[in-house]
């Protein structure tokens, strides 16, 4: 039995990193961080599968790893994901300024 891929607290090596703000049901805005992961084998695994670590903030607030074949199949995976919650939100827009941050994008 493969053990999977490993679960992170955190991502430490992003290949994609923004701020994406959208409007909830209520008409109120929100600002989420959208993080995708540099993709990693699966350690010990018997196929040698990879993983890439992803993170959606507003949805997703702890570290998922969508699996792959390989390096680009997992990126491809993640990239899906992503896609999938940005489709999802209402008046999204990426490059959102992040949270506490007085800089204008």
């Amino acid at each position: 039995m493969n053990p999977g891929p490993p679960h992170h607290a955190s991502i430490s090596d992003p290949v994609a990193d923004d701020f994406w703000s959208f409007e909830d049901d209520h008409g109120r805005k929100h600002v989420s961080r959208v993080t995708l992961g540099r993709p990693v084998p699966i350690p010990q695994d018997a196929n040698g599968d990879w993983y890439c670590p992803v993170v959606i903030g507003h949805a997703v607030p702890i570290t998922v790893s969508m699996v792959g074949v390989g390096p680009v199949d997992a990126l491809l995976n993640a990239a899906r994901f992503v896609r999938e919650h940005f489709h999802e939100l209402r008046k999204v827009s990426p490059r959102a300024t992040p949270p506490g941050s007085t800089d204008s994008k």
